[in-house]
């Protein structure tokens, strides 16, 4: 695994939950002896964030400003290319032979893409490499997947990107040596804003086609229950806002 794909990870598991609640609380304590009421309070802005984030209504306070900034695609207009982006893998499946397989998530890409490659012919392109080491990239297994399960064909296999920076750039290099400046970008309505702005500064022309709309479902009291998908939901969510304020930082 690279150095800075560890590092990120080491970074990502500090800043989101449940860990930056658990550090909040654990400063807090710290801080009791001598400064006992703000302690106290850090202690209970923990524990309060912890239990909020791990209901649908914490989670949606997170997900909704991302997924509303694009809607549902419309239509494709000029695209040329359909671009969809990896999101990790479950490994070592052994009903498929024991090979890596998309993540649940990074099927729900692979299937609209899939659906959208149905609808307006045109070619495809995967992007992902190996950032956790893994022998075979995420483009390949994609494409795999793509072929075997989907019927859908693959032009472009992008395989060495461990970042969405990286799926950007090198995806566009690709593109571009098939004179290709128009894409559909194909990944989760979560992820869509960070990617839109990566891919757009590569200098292609981007129509978002989004998918996997979690905040569209309907209210129910359960949605005022602590549940642990709740709280993966709401990490995945600030990952992304921390996400687009490091590129903001950095480029």
């Amino acid at each position: 695994m690279p150095f800075s794909v560890l590092l990120s990870a080491i970074a990502s598991a500090l800043l989101l939950p449940p860990a930056n609640s658990l550090l909040l609380c654990a400063a807090g304590f710290l801080l009791r002896r001598r400064m006992r009421k703000t302690g106290n309070l850090m202690i209970f802005l923990g524990v309060a964030m912890l239990l909020v984030l791990s209901t649908r209504l914490g989670a949606m306070l997170l997900v909704r400003p991302l997924e509303n900034q694009y809607p549902p695609l419309a239509a494709a207009g000029d695209a040329q290319a359909i671009v969809i982006l990896g999101a990790g893998r479950m490994g070592n499946a052994p009903e498929y032979g024991h090979d890596d397989e998309a993540s649940m998530i990074g099927m729900k890409r692979l299937q609209y893409g899939a659906y959208l490659q149905r609808k307006t012919g045109l070619p495809i392109l995967v992007t992902g490499g190996s950032p956790d080491g893994s022998p075979e990239s995420e483009a390949a297994l994609m494409a795999r997947t793509l072929r075997r399960d989907l019927g859908a064909e693959v032009r472009w296999e992008e395989k060495r990107s461990n970042t969405t920076y990286d799926n950007a750039v090198m995806s566009a290099d690709m593109l571009k040596q098939d004179n290709i400046g128009r894409i559909l970008l194909v990944t989760d309505a979560i992820h869509m804003p960070r990617s839109v702005r990566v891919f757009s500064s590569t200098g292609l022309k981007v129509t978002p086609a989004p998918t996997v709309f979690t905040g569209m479902a309907s209210s129910r009291i359960t949605d005022y229950f602590p549940a642990a998908s709740n709280l993966q939901l709401s990490s995945y969510a600030m990952h992304e806002w921390i996400g687009q304020a490091w590129y903001w930082v950095r480029h």
